[in-house]
């Protein structure tokens, strides 16, 4: 099985922790990744709503230092083709032009938020007409042009429609998509976090992805395998088959024991064929949409 995950806070945990990857042992480590005949995982750097200005900046800086001196080498030498994201763009201090560094840092997506309000703009839990800032508009601009996926997992809704019309804007022959690393279905378990039909469609025009979050309070129910199959099929029914994918929040949630930890997903992979879901649309969801999306050499 080829595994591709878009979300996981496993490196933060590490940060967090001081211990290099090979010491590392949560939802995701070293050993279960040998599990998968090919490994892609985007390691969120996640920055506290607490921090803002210099000391944002700092942090982030901080774990980038850590994750180039003690993960980056065990990772790639383990089979693990890694990428990086920012989750909350308040490390950028309300500057755009600081989106270069996340270029130079070879991050390949960037949320402009957390759940609240920051200088680019307003979360998930603040006023959902409150959109991007100006600054959060120009930095947006920016992610486009430097190649960089905006990620709307955490944006309010006002702030989703704002991205989704500066990614409108691009130029037609060179757009890129934006994408929800983390986010499910509204329709199938309302929550703020999760988003509605129309903002699942307007991902797919853009060509971009939705990855489903394993955490029980937005997939419902227990949080099992049907769950995430009810969501699937959601994304199915509204014209998602090429941009369905796997956003398991692992390392950053509590999950139903059957989905915690990545040697759970080909029992998840197994369930899901149960439960009448197809070899290529598995295939498509586990790794084949995230790999076409973000697509890299080391794929």
């Amino acid at each position: 099985m080829r595994f591709f995950d878009l979300h996981c806070d496993s490196l933060t945990e590490c940060y967090q922790q001081g211990v290099p990857f090979e010491d590392f042992s949560g939802h995701i480590s070293l050993r279960k990744g040998r599990i998968f005949k090919r490994w892609a995982q985007v390691f969120a750097i996640f920055v506290p709503d607490r921090l803002r200005g210099a000391a944002a900046a700092d942090y982030l800086r901080r774990v980038l230092e850590f994750y180039h001196t003690r993960c980056a080498a065990a990772l790639a030498r383990n089979g693990c083709a890694a990428l990086l994201a920012l989750e909350n763009g308040c490390a950028l201090c309300g500057d755009p032009s600081q989106v270069d560094f996340l270029a130079q840092s070879r991050i390949r997506m960037a949320s402009l938020t957390w759940n609240g309000e920051n200088e680019l703009g307003s979360g998930a839990d603040c006023d959902p007409k409150r959109g991007l800032k100006p600054a959060g508009k120009e930095t947006v601009r920016r992610l486009f042009a430097a190649g960089i996926l905006p990620d709307v997992s955490h944006l309010n809704e006002a702030g989703f429609w704002d991205v989704a019309a500066l990614w409108a804007a691009q130029p037609a022959t060179r757009r890129l998509p934006f994408l929800a690393s983390h986010s499910n279905c509204a329709a199938i378990q309302p929550h703020r976090r999760n988003l509605d039909d129309a903002q699942l469609r307007a991902i797919f025009a853009a060509g971009g992805l939705v990855g489903v979050n394993l955490y029980p309070a937005f997939l419902g129910g227990a949080g099992t395998a049907d769950a995430v199959f009810r969501h699937i099929s959601q994304l199915l029914a509204l014209g998602g088959a090429r941009h369905l994918a796997l956003g398991s929040d692992f390392d950053g949630a509590s999950l139903h024991k059957s989905l915690a930890g990545m040697e759970k997903m080909p029992a998840l992979n197994q369930a899901l064929a149960c439960l009448g879901l197809d070899e290529a649309t598995r295939e498509a969801l586990f790794w084949g949409n995230a790999a076409r999306v973000l697509g890299n050499p080391a794929l």
